[in-house]
């Protein structure tokens, strides 16, 4: 077995020995040509990306502000503020739109990820599989996120047009009843007057035939 050991390194002594002579004298010997310490590579700057609930955070917020934004359009701020249909349905818009837009972050930062992992050298085709999936399922993301808006925009034009549809019918009953109490008040003050001209008459009449009476009295003393 020593014997074989020591075959093999004579062999590879060898072997050493005609490279050298191959490379020439005037060479380094293949240990020193060969660096064991390779230099390092550059570092990546990496940007420091937002947390999880910092993006949840961020989402909500800009999800109050676009549906404040469209209800302050179509809508009288007493009605957002003080109607309570309004005040649960703009609660439940804000979530589902607070939602889309933290996928839609989340998704752009796991696509960049995914990209900067790729360009740092990591080409197996598994990632740009994954890749074209996450980039087909933030198309999909966006797409809910404009249809969700419209619908929303949709609904809110929907309850503008019948608050003002019920304001309407609300002034014209207003308006039926001040015109019935009026027409109430101008029968009943035309009957007292009728009343009151014709006891005025009553008594004018009274008058006058007492004093025909008293004349003709008069008359035949």
């Amino acid at each position: 077995m020593e014997d074989k050991k020591k075959t093999i390194k004579e062999q590879a002594e060898n072997i050493r020995k005609d490279l050298d002579e191959l490379i020439g004298n005037d060479r380094e010997p293949i240990e020193e040509m060969v660096d064991t310490d390779p230099p390092m590579m550059p570092i990546r700057q990496v940007a420091k990306l937002p947390s999880y609930p910092e993006l949840k955070d961020a989402s909500m917020k800009k999800a109050k502000k676009t549906i404040t934004s469209l209800m302050k359009f179509y809508l009288d701020e007493d009605i957002i503020e003080n109607d309570e249909y309004i005040i649960c349905k703009k609660s439940i818009d804000e979530m589902t739109m607070s939602s889309l837009i933290y996928q839609l972050q989340a998704g752009e930062r796991a696509l960049t990820i995914l990209l900067q992992t790729i360009e740092d050298g990591d080409i197996a085709p598994r990632m740009f599989e994954v890749l074209a999936t996450l980039q087909k399922s933030m198309l999909d993301i966006i797409k809910s996120q404009t249809m969700y808006l419209m619908a929303t925009e949709e609904s809110t034009k929907r309850i503008a047009r019948d608050v003002e549809i019920y304001r309407k019918k609300g002034n014209e009953k207003e308006l039926e009843g001040t015109a019935e109490d009026s027409k109430d008040s101008t029968t009943q003050r035309g009957t007292k007057d009728l009343m009151k001209m014709i006891r005025t008459g009553i008594d004018k009449s009274d008058i006058e035939d007492v004093e025909s009476k008293d004349n003709t009295n008069k008359n035949d003393e």
